[in-house]
């Protein structure tokens, strides 16, 4: 018998404190994220006992309840039934900023940068890792034959596959605008702006051109699958917005925030934002550069250790230039071959989870996300919604592809050839990156399933959370 979610959402919402203690709400996989005013007027216990809760729990300053794979229903029979709005998210930033300051404070800035990076990107993680699939599906049909890259049907499934991530900005600009407080459609406006097919055909250009603002140049990077820029900018739009909220007349606001938000923040991130995250990332790059010259091992380790953390801010798109070049100048490429263990080490990190826990919904994420990776090479979906959510796991896969790439420092590994790295293509890989390339993918993979098996991960974690 099917549950009723009429009687569940009502019942969650009188429990709560009503609609009055409601801040805002936003939901995840698994779980209704409530912002409430005041905590002490929900009733936790009685809304444990409700037919279709899971769980109760309070964490990163919001009142979560646990509602399973079906929270997508309950979550949109609140906003049916009730006054409170996805636009609640955005309106209640004064509210929220309020509520996140105090508990922020008492943090590490290391786990008020984690929360802020999952709040960001676990809205979406349904379709990261839905696309990733595809895409690791696509490259299993074309090696099996099955499928021709020459065939307009490649062509519509590899935007089916690839499509959110090239317009990865317009997905995060709505989740980081509603994290920060900042009007969500807006910074998707912003986004939009940031890949627009003209802007991106200006840095795409076979021959350069000169990009100007009313003569400030304009250092153009590609914003397509980027992740800080955008980022920024909402941060930005929160702090602008509320500047402007104090400024500008109440009804003037729905036309004049808009527009000064567009006119101020587009300009700003293509003139500022944007070339800022492009020198960390070269900057980053140098430093690598440097440590292959002066000590291999080093630089190999740096390399694959700090991987999985450039692909959560999206600075490892750096380092492809730099390896185009390489293959370009010099024959060949020394610097992306460090990380030919990497994918396979965060595949073994996910794998190790889905064995281990024995929480159906975290088997439901880690299986896709393993295969994701594994397949389709496609990292992003265990990253954020695996290794990063645990923390043990994320510090695990980095030291063992750390390992690994110092090996590939150590035996000068190399590629004259640019191609996909995955299960399907390992013996391209020994042909191409030889015996020590396989070696590093070995070790990686072993070493992060193991130790991830053993000592990154266990349903106490599930438990931690929960309090």
């Amino acid at each position: 018998m099917a549950k009723d979610y009429n009687v569940l959402a009502k019942s969650i919402v009188e429990l709560v404190g009503g609609e009055e203690n409601v801040v805002s709400l936003a939901h995840c996989v698994t779980r209704l994220r409530f912002k409430l005013k005041d905590v002490s007027l929900a009733k936790t216990e009685e809304i444990k006992k409700l037919n279709g809760v899971l769980k109760v729990m309070e964490a990163a300053g919001q009142y979560q309840v646990v509602i399973g794979t079906d929270v997508g229903d309950v979550y949109d029979i609140i906003l049916k039934t009730t006054h409170i709005t996805e636009a609640g998210v955005a309106q209640a930033s004064a509210a929220e900023t309020a509520a996140d300051t105090a508990p922020a404070e008492k943090q590490k800035l290391s786990a008020v940068l984690i929360d802020t990076i999952s709040g960001i990107f676990t809205p979406f993680l349904g379709a990261f890792t839905g696309a990733g699939l595809l895409k690791g599906f696509m490259v299993l049909f074309v090696t099996l034959g099955v499928l021709d890259k020459s065939t307009t049907t490649y062509a519509i499934l590899n935007a089916a596959g690839d499509g959110v991530f090239y317009f990865l900005p317009i997905f995060l600009a709505y989740c980081a605008g509603s994290k920060f407080g900042a009007k969500p459609f807006i910074s998707m406006a912003i986004a939009s702006a940031l890949v627009y097919p003209n802007i991106t055909a200006l840095f795409s250009a076979t021959d350069p051109i000169a990009v100007d603002f009313f003569g400030i140049p304009v250092h153009m990077i590609s914003y397509t699958s980027s992740v800080l820029p955008i980022i920024a900018a909402c941060f930005v739009q929160a702090k602008l917005e509320k500047l402007l909220n104090r400024v500008i007349p109440k009804m003037l606001r729905g036309i004049f925030i808009p527009v000064l938000d567009l006119l101020i923040l587009v300009p700003l991130t293509f003139i500022v934002v944007g070339p800022v995250t492009d020198i960390l990332g070269n900057g980053l790059s140098t430093i690598i550069e440097a440590g292959m010259h002066l000590c291999p091992p080093l630089g190999g380790f740096l390399m694959a250790a700090l991987w999985p953390v450039m692909i959560i801010f999206g600075i490892h798109w750096a380092f492809v230039p730099i390896a185009l070049n390489n293959l370009a100048v010099l024959g060949y490429d020394y610097l992306l071959p460090l990380t030919v263990g990497c994918n396979f080490g965060i595949a073994a990190a996910c794998l190790a989870v889905f064995f281990k826990t024995k929480n159906k919904e975290l088997k439901e994420v880690a299986g896709p996300d393993t295969i994701s990776a594994l397949i389709g090479g496609v990292t992003e979906p265990a990253v954020y919604g695996i290794l990063l959510k645990y923390k043990k796991p994320m510090i695990i896969v980095c030291l063992v592809n750390g390992i690994g790439g110092a090996i590939c420092g150590i035996f000068n590994v190399t590629r004259n050839v640019q191609m996909s790295v995955n299960l399907l293509t390992i013996p391209a890989i020994w042909a191409v990156y030889g015996p020590w390339g396989v070696v590093a993918i070995v070790v990686s993979f072993v070493g992060s399933f193991v130790l991830t098996w053993l000592f990154g991960y266990s349903d106490k974690m599930l438990e931690k959370e929960s309090k």
